[in-house]
């Protein structure tokens, strides 16, 4: 079986993934799914070391990747309960919408906890999002950075090499968290640090 083959994806154009990724995260919501963590975990099979597959999610949402094995992708759309034809469909441009598996049970979005729990994500309030942009636009670019040097799951020595506090805030999140949130809640430290007098507002320190 050629590469291609193996991997569905790899040949689909950039829009197509784009609207590939949107669909998903409308059809996640639909399904009663706000955050991504707990859909991974109810939705995905665990990794080999058993935790969730939260990277995945992201990585087709945000159009991060293209590179799904067939098995992967199979996964993927039983999650979204949605037919594997029509995200082959609609990332290549061949279709508009994604085709559902079933009448799933849809969950009440107001009982979707929070995720993680005893975190309540910066973004959740828009003055606190805003406030916090400029910071996340500056880590967002190293990131990218990163990610063009073929980085994609970064360590905090490699993400903040001048920054210590926010290099071991980075790792001790780790990767349970998707890699979105994770900027942000260092963007929120930062920019804390940065309003309690932090001298370079540079690091998380007396955040």
């Amino acid at each position: 079986m050629a590469p291609d083959e193996q991997q569905p994806l790899m040949k689909a154009p950039d829009d197509g993934l784009i609207q590939l990724g949107a669909l998903l995260r409308k059809r996640r919501i639909e399904l009663g799914y706000t955050h991504r963590p707990a859909f991974t975990r109810e939705r995905l099979p665990l990794t080999r070391r058993g935790n969730p597959n939260t990277r995945l999610v992201a990585d087709i949402e945000k159009a991060y990747r293209r590179d799904f094995p067939d098995y992967r992708l199979e996964e993927l759309a039983r999650a979204y309960r949605v037919t594997i034809e029509s995200v082959v469909a609609v990332a290549y441009l061949r279709a508009a919408v994604l085709i559902p598996t079933s009448f799933d049970t849809i969950r009440a979005v107001p009982d979707v906890p929070a995720e993680p729990p005893r975190w309540t994500a910066p973004t959740d309030d828009e003055a606190r999002a805003a406030a916090n942009r400029s910071w996340f636009d500056q880590i967002q670019g190293r990131l990218d950075l990163l990610r063009a040097r073929g980085v994609a799951e970064p360590s905090g020595r490699q993400l903040f090499p001048d920054a210590p506090d926010d290099a071991k805030a980075w790792d001790g999140i780790g990767p349970r968290m998707e890699i979105d949130d994770r900027v942000w809640i260092i963007a929120d430290l930062r920019r804390r640090a940065h309003d309690r007098g932090g001298t370079s507002g540079n690091s998380a320190a007396g955040a």
